[in-house]
């Protein structure tokens, strides 16, 4: 067997296997032999068949077929051996298999290539004391105050008032609707007739038309009102855009919400704390901490854009999938997570939706992949080490997951020790980064116009997404499938706080 090496683009390596010709008719006549055997046709007893007659019955192609698959399993698993680079994924075919078998002849060297993806090389810029510009999120105890009060709403009883209408009330109320005309009223628009419709009159909340919300502010119940509204593309599509519409809306009910106290049932209401004070100091450090991790993430990603813009490497294919099918089922989860059916999600899920939510995803896959890459480089080049210890607790946590079941100890061992090494090295460019802190009002108005990632310059990757649980931009303690480190922070009862 003659085996030929080559480096392809987008990191794989090709090769070129010869199978000689003994070799071919000796795997030939095995490969009859044993459908001569085991065939049965009337009149004839088993493996008693004569050969043109099998030939007639089976057909040469599928003969030719047989061998080639025969041949394929038998020299592809050696061929793989003669890689001395780490490879990835499982190797590809070059030819389709039609033509392989088209091209088979009993008497000539049988020749067919393979493609692998392999570890790429990184070429990392001056990676050390990288200059970013993060935002600093801050603890505000008025978040405190904030969460309380909504969850005060939630349990708010609605009290009937005699009054005009003001901000807080919450109006009950039937709207009709006309197109507006030179003349005025013109034909009822349905799309926006209601009876009995619950309204908060709120405007900062933003959930109905502002028009209504301030034309309801000093009504009496019994009145009614008209209001002209404007059409924006904002809320609307095609037609509906920039069109007049007279709306007449009445106010048959007016409510005031009556709070709750904030006191120790209050609490054991919301939550698992027994008093209030418990609670505020609860959802104080759960804030905090918030805060802290709001902050992390933002600088993990900044150092992220900062190291890819200095990194050269190729992505495999192979990684890149992987990666989306996680990053898809996460979407799948975050679905069921909010009780969506899985009969309505199969049925939502077409084809189609498939492979636009997987193109949507593609540039998020292609980034992580990159990321892993070059802190895996700078990894390898600083010779970081993760301590026994933290490898000892990076197992046992990791062993409590699903996603390593099927991972012997060995090989969930260097998962573990991979995926420290990479916090590792996040961790040491963020000890050595220029960071310039912002305001996070500040930041969100540098990154506006580049917040949509950027498609790879690569060509097109056409990847089918099936499976995930990745997130679109994870912080260090996410970059591999299995965590080394968990980060949610179990609230007390998770009830409602």
């Amino acid at each position: 067997m003659k085996i030929t090496q080559e480096s392809l683009p987008k990191s794989q390596l090709g090769l070129r296997v010869e199978i000689p010709t003994e070799e071919v008719a000796k795997r030939h006549e095995q490969v009859f032999k044993k459908i001569l055997k085991n065939v049965r046709l009337p009149g004839f007893r088993q493996g008693k068949v004569p050969p043109h007659i099998l030939r007639q019955y089976v057909g040469d192609s599928s003969i030719r077929a047989s061998v080639v698959e025969e041949l394929l399993e038998t020299t592809m698993p050696q061929a793989l051996q003669h890689i001395e680079v780490p490879t990835i994924g499982e190797p590809q075919l070059c030819d389709e298999m039609e033509t392989l078998v088209q091209n088979y002849q009993p008497q000539q060297p049988f020749v067919f290539q393979i493609a692998i993806d392999v570890w790429p090389e990184v070429t990392l810029g001056d990676y050390q004391n990288l200059p970013i510009r993060a935002a600093k999120y801050e603890f505000d105890p008025a978040e405190v105050e904030d969460i309380l009060q909504e969850h005060q709403m939630r349990r708010a009883t609605l009290v009937p008032v005699e009054r005009p209408a003001q901000a807080g009330d919450v109006a009950i109320i039937d709207l009709d609707a006309y197109r507006q005309t030179e003349q005025g009223r013109g034909e009822p628009a349905s799309e926006f007739e209601s009876r009995d419709m619950q309204v908060d009159i709120d405007l900062e909340a933003g959930e109905f038309y502002p028009e209504v919300i301030e034309a309801l502010v000093g009504m009496q119940v019994g009145e009614t009102k008209e209001v002209l509204l404007v059409t924006s593309n904002e809320f609307w599509e095609g037609d509906m855009v920039g069109q007049t519409f007279i709306l007449e809306l009445t106010l048959k009910e007016l409510k005031e919400p009556e709070l709750p106290e904030l006191d120790d049932l209050f609490a054991q209401a919301v939550s698992d704390c027994e008093t209030m004070e418990e609670l505020r100091t609860f959802l104080t450090e759960r804030q905090q901490k918030q805060a802290t991790d709001q902050t992390q993430n933002g600088v993990e990603q900044a150092l992220t854009d900062a190291l890819l813009e200095i990194t050269t490497t190729e992505v495999p294919h192979t990684l890149v999938e992987r990666n989306l099918t996680e990053l898809f089922n996460d979407v799948l989860n975050g679905f069921v997570r909010r009780g969506i059916e899985a009969k309505e999600l199969n049925t939502w899920l077409t084809e189609a939706r498939v492979q636009e939510i997987g193109q949507e995803l593609l540039p998020v896959a292609v980034r992580q992949v990159k990321r892993v890459l070059a802190l895996k480089a700078i990894a390898e080049r600083e010779n970081f080490t993760p301590d026994p210890e933290e490898i000892t607790a990076g197992l046992a946590l990791a062993q409590r997951t699903e996603a390593t079941a099927n991972l012997t100890r060995t090989e969930l061992e260097q998962v573990v020790k991979e995926s420290l090494r990479l916090k590792m090295a996040m961790a040491w460019l963020e000890e050595r980064a220029q960071i310039t802190w912002v305001s996070p009002a500040e930041f969100a108005e540098e990154i506006a116009p580049t917040e949509a990632v950027a498609e790879p310059s690569s060509e097109a990757m056409v990847v089918t997404p099936v499976a995930s649980e990745a997130v679109a931009e994870p912080s260090s303690e996410a970059m591999v499938v299995i965590p080394v480190a968990s980060e949610a922070v179990a609230t007390p009862g998770e009830s409602e706080a």
